[in-house]
């Protein structure tokens, strides 16, 4: 059974996602539970929508620490005016995150020209003659032999 969060414990985990983006870290931050912030969260309908917010905040706030690497990068200096190496294992992961944290990021992307779709299916298996098979499989009806009797039987 959850205690209900205080206060206090509540104003942590809200700072907490406004830097930080994450339920996890918020958590951590409070020294609770991520349970216990759902917990929380369906209890009360005005912290909902606060840590709602400052999710999304998080979100801005992480999108914006991405693109300035980024564009670290493609300057190729650092907030100091050094020479910067790239690491592309870093510059990947931040064009990763601005992705997901920033909508719109990639741009719109639109198709150009258009494309038919008329296939024609050309198999190496024929297909079955269903009208001959049928008629294999009826029964064929034997005539009698005829011999050379007479209608009287002699």
């Amino acid at each position: 059974m959850t205690r209900k969060m205080t206060h206090e414990v509540k104003e942590i985990v809200i700072e907490a996602l406004k830097s930080e983006g994450t339920m996890l870290a918020a958590a951590k931050a409070a020294g609770v539970i991520v349970k216990t912030l759902n917990n929380e969260m369906n209890r009360s309908e005005v912290f909902k929508r606060r840590v709602l917010a400052a999710r999304e905040e998080g979100y801005r706030n992480i999108a914006d620490k991405a693109i300035e690497q980024i564009k670290s990068y493609a300057s190729g200096v650092d907030t100091e005016g050094k020479p910067l190496r790239t690491d592309r294992n870093v510059l990947t992961a931040n064009i990763a995150l601005a992705n997901w944290a920033q909508p719109g990021f990639r741009g719109v992307t639109t198709v150009q020209g258009r494309v038919d779709h008329d296939v024609r299916v050309i198999t190496a298996v024929p297909r079955p003659k269903y009208d001959v098979i049928i008629e294999e499989t009826k029964p064929k009806q034997i005539d009698k032999p005829k011999d050379k009797e007479n209608d009287n039987g002699n």
